[in-house]
């Protein structure tokens, strides 16, 4: 092995380590956080894929996973259950770390939601009294990375995302293998919960 695919490695499992168990949610800022820890090049050769950084993150979830991460996880997509049937008018998609199983104990649940317009699930949020906060999110979609409101907003200790797209929006690129973006149905997390 190489020096700079030892660095690959050694960036890589940090950066899952600062996304996983520190809550960072940006891969571009982990793997520069990480080589910068660790001393590394921060050239383009020694910097892992987001790809190698979210392998490191199941591998680690895989090895070294406690009792509470793998509850809270269970505990989250439950969550993340009953949002969906609340929002179960906006035809409401699970997407982000929840799905595959990479989330930390700092990640929210993300939805993604179908409306007319931002303001019409904004108005729905304010009739059921529930405090929430207004950001973007950016996604890759045909080639180009477009902004798309966001409202987050807590249900007891758990963060809930909620991305707001146009009807028959199709899903985004993944930042992480390139393809579309998995994302779960009701049923099809239902399904996963009774998995376990």
């Amino acid at each position: 092995m190489t020096l700079t695919q030892n660095n690959r490695q050694l960036i890589a499992a940090e950066a899952a380590r600062l996304l996983y168990e520190e809550g960072y949610r940006d891969y571009l800022v982990a793997k520069k956080k990480a080589a910068q820890r660790l001393g590394c090049a921060t050239d383009k050769a020694c910097q892992p894929t987001n790809k190698e950084i979210h392998a490191a993150i199941l591998l680690r979830r895989k090895l070294h996973a406690s009792d509470e991460e793998t509850r809270y996880l269970l505990e989250l997509r439950k969550v993340a259950l009953e949002a969906m049937e609340f929002f179960q008018q906006y035809s409401p998609l699970l997407a982000g770390s929840v799905v595959d199983g990479s989330a930390g104990l700092y990640a929210p649940a993300t939805l993604h939601l179908f409306a007319t317009s931002a303001e019409e699930v904004i108005f729905f949020l304010q009739d059921q009294k529930l405090p929430f906060q207004i950001h973007e999110r950016s996604y890759r979609m045909h080639g180009r990375q477009l902004s798309y409101p966001l409202l987050r907003f807590y249900a007891d200790e758990f963060e809930i995302e909620l991305v707001i797209f146009e009807e028959g929006t199709p899903a985004p690129t993944s930042h992480i293998s390139g393809k579309s973006m998995k994302r779960l149905t009701i049923k099809e997390l239902e399904a996963l919960i009774k998995e376990g």
